[in-house]
Parts: C-alpha cells; sequence; structure tokens
C-alpha cells in the first residue's frame, strides 16, 4: 500500500505545508510593511502639511507650497472625512505614502492651529456615541459634530 493511500482526507502533505509556510512569510512582509507589528509611529510615513481644499470634483486636494497635491484614503472614514466640508480650507497635517499614480494616500489626519496638532472626530452628544465619519448618528439619526481633540506626543 501506498503512503498516499492510507494519508487521511483532508490532511496536509509537505507539498501543501510548504505552500503555507510560503504564504505565512509573504503575509507577515505585507504586515511588516504597513507597519502593523510595529510599536510607535512607523517610519515609513511621509508627512505633508498644508491647506485642505474641497473641489466641486468632490476630490480632496492639498495645497502645499503653492502646489496641489491630490489625496486620497487608507479607508473610505477617512476619505468621508477629507471630503467634509467643514474641514475646506484648514491647515492640516496628512501622515501616508506617496502612490505611483502621483496620489498622496492619507493614513492619519490632523488639523493644525497654533502650530499645534488636533485629532479630528465626530461626536452625538444627545447619544454619546462618537462616529468614525461624517454624518448622522447611528443611534438617532441627528448630524454628528465635528470635535477637535487636542493630540500630545503620549496618544498620537
Amino acid at each position: 500500500m501506498h503512503l498516499a493511500e492510507t494519508k487521511p482526507r483532508g490532511t496536509l502533505g509537505p507539498c501543501s505545508l510548504r505552500g503555507m509556510a510560503a504564504g505565512l512569510v509573504v503575509f507577515m512582509v505585507l504586515a511588516i510593511s504597513r507597519g502593523s507589528f510595529a510599536q510607535g509611529e512607523p517610519p515609513h510615513l511621509a508627512v505633508l502639511e498644508g491647506q485642505l481644499l474641497a473641489t466641486s470634483a468632490d476630490c480632496p486636494v492639498l495645497r502645499t507650497h503653492g502646489k496641489d497635491q491630490p489625496i486620497s484614503a487608507y479607508t473610505t472614514q477617512l476619505y468621508h472625512t477629507l471630503q467634509d466640508k467643514r474641514l475646506a480650507n484648514r491647515e492640516v497635517r496628512l501622515e501616508g505614502l506617496m502612490k505611483g499614480a502621483g496620489t498622496f494616500e492619507v493614513e492619519r489626519l490632523y488639523t493644525v492651529k497654533d502650530g499645534k496638532l488636533y485629532r479630528v472626530r465626530y461626536f452625538c452628544k444627545v447619544c454619546n456615541i462618537e462616529a468614525l465619519e461624517p454624518g448622522k448618528c447611528v443611534c438617532c439619526q441627528q448630524p454628528t459634530e465635528l470635535q477637535e481633540i487636542p493630540v500630545s506626543e503620549n496618544n498620537r
């Protein structure tokens, strides 16, 4: 009798294990490159500061040093925040990655007032609920309030 005939169904052979190991290595490399295992601020994030512009095409743009930089976002919630008209023409600090198409992909957004950083959040005072993006409260359906929370080096 051959070994392959005695192997129970659903068991992994050596080729399957090598494939799984290779897949795990690829997953870990991707995770590390995104900074998920790093503590603190990942060193790969670039920083842009400037004025957040609202455009007629709903495509957010950052004006920095007289140039307009197209921006995208790492998440849809962050993209909706970048499109929030209440943040139009505000000074912001964006942390993210420059993409091949010349677009800057934002991973973190801060507003800047008097040289100090603020975290943006949306909040419903009625329900005491923080939202991830602008819009209505998930509970009472009232509009959420834009709030800016001071950032310290400890809670960045």
